[in-house]
């Protein structure tokens, strides 16, 4: 009898241990529909922009496992858009009906930006340190209306004077369509240079300066059209044209600035664009991929020889891995391809300028071809908080103030491929690399400040300061 029972006992902690494997599954399996979503705290920028960034909309379905990652990853598309000082999204479950309803919580920035602001003529504050000269030094305004009529678009007017004066618009309108995948720029310059980097001699930039004439005029136009199917996919086509004057103490300095010593460069070109970038934070990520890949045609003339007339293709991959709760490791490779037979030096630019190796930020490598890797190990010092300052409570955008810090230590290697100008650049056609450790400081309206000490291979040591993220 008591055997019996020890079966009948055995059979039903079994059957309702499959009961309850059976509801647990069901449970986590369960469809939940997105009900309402309420936003707040937008007062300029249109609900639909928001909205956008949302991983699901109001009518698509989850299960209740999955929502805590998609919240968190629409959290971030939203901070990436740059609207916003942070943004939050709270859910209300109900279980009896299987729906969640969404509220968005979001504070916006500053829009209007009448920002006074100073270009270094060597590139970077470090290699103007060097001289500490006022007269390489470029002074104006960029007055920028981000967020313009509410909808994510930017009208940025600029006006600036010393070693350049500059004066030029630019208006990006992103979204033309009611599905918001299609968008616009458009962009006009008018530039004069009276001090010109006209050479590069044992890879530092000579300058030759001027102060009765203008040494290089410029204008420029650019449009294009982007197109955003999914949202971390973008595809752009952009059309520009450029007509550029030297002088000729210029084309007498340098015989090679343009083709055959022309004193001009006029031509119209081509970029098609392709983008995928899933990154947590574009600011300082520190999870996800970016992967960029361009082809660009400058210059349709084939008949003349004596005009601009390139391909190339360049393709960037950045990856960000968190390594524990603390621990991060990013990574870069960059790599551009140019087909010319013949390149004019004003268009021989490669590493020192936008792309870089840390450790040579008082060089330039100048080239047609590259492939340049960057690794950063990182450590989480701080970890991210918000500060509220009272007195600024009633500025609203300007009184939350973000902080956080992370110790790095870093390694950079690059190849510069250089055809035409190797007699006096003498870092290209071979390996060169730089490593170091360095402190980024991330604050206030996305400012990255990186403190670095770094070497390079010809054992040159230094202490560099930055105000970009690196990657």
């Amino acid at each position: 009898m008591s055997s019996c029972i020890s079966s009948i006992y055995k059979a039903t902690l079994v059957l309702s241990f499959f009961l309850f494997s059976v509801h647990a599954q069901t449970d986590s399996s369960l469809q939940y529909k997105i009900g309402s979503i309420s936003i707040s705290g937008n007062k300029k920028t249109k609900d639909k922009i928001i909205l956008r960034e949302l991983v699901k909309k109001s009518g698509d379905t989850l299960t209740l496992k999955d929502l805590p990652a998609i919240n968190q990853r629409s959290e971030f598309n939203i901070f990436n858009t740059y609207l916003f000082i942070y943004d939050s999204i709270i859910c209300k479950v109900n279980d009896e009906y299987k729906t969640i309803d969404y509220t968005v919580k979001v504070k916006e920035r500053w829009y209007i930006w009448p920002i006074p602001f100073v270009d270094f003529l060597d590139r970077n504050l470090n290699a103007w340190w060097i001289t500490k000269d006022p007269q390489r030094l470029n002074y104006g305004v960029a007055l920028a209306l981000e967020n313009f009529t509410g909808v994510k678009d930017r009208l940025i007017i600029i006006a600036k004077t010393g070693y350049s004066d500059q004066f030029g618009f630019n208006y990006r309108l992103p979204y033309l369509d009611k599905k918001q995948s299609v968008g616009a720029y458009g962009q006009f310059l008018y530039t004069e240079y009276n001090k010109l980097h006209y050479i590069t001699q044992n890879n530092e930039q000579q300058f030759i300066v001027s102060q009765k004439y203008h040494l290089r005029s410029e204008r420029s136009a650019k449009a294009g059209v982007f197109y955003r199917p999914h949202l971390f996919l973008q595809h752009s086509f952009d059309m520009y044209y450029y007509h550029i004057n030297i002088s000729d103490s210029v084309r007498g300095e340098n015989p090679s600035y343009f083709f055959k010593g022309s004193k001009l460069a006029e031509y119209v070109g081509i970029q098609y664009k392709f983008t995928f970038d899933d990154r947590d934070n574009k600011i300082y990520p520190l999870r996800g991929t970016m992967l960029e890949g361009a082809l660009i045609k400058d210059g349709f003339d084939i008949s003349d020889d004596s005009k601009l007339n390139t391909a190339q293709g360049y393709f960037t991959l950045k990856n960000y891995f968190p390594i524990g709760k603390r621990f991060n490791f990013a990574n870069q490779l960059k790599a551009r391809y140019v087909n010319a037979e013949q390149l004019p030096f004003a268009f021989n630019q490669a590493l020192g300028y936008a792309n870089y190796i840390r450790g040579y930020e008082y060089n330039v490598i100048d080239g047609q071809d590259y492939f340049l890797l960057k690794n950063s190990f990182r450590f989480q010092l701080i970890k991210p908080k918000y500060h509220e300052i009272g007195m600024l409570k009633k500025l609203k955008p300007f009184s939350t103030i973000p902080f956080y810090a992370y110790l790095n230590v870093f390694y950079d290697g690059a190849y510069v491929q250089d055809n035409f100008y190797k007699q006096t650049n003498t870092l290209a056609n071979s390996w060169q690399h730089g490593y170091g450790i360095g402190l980024d400081l991330i604050t206030y309206y996305d400012m990255v400040f990186r403190l670095e000490y770094s070497f390079n291979k010809q054992n040159q040591g230094g202490f560099y300061i930055h105000l970009t993220s690196g990657f």
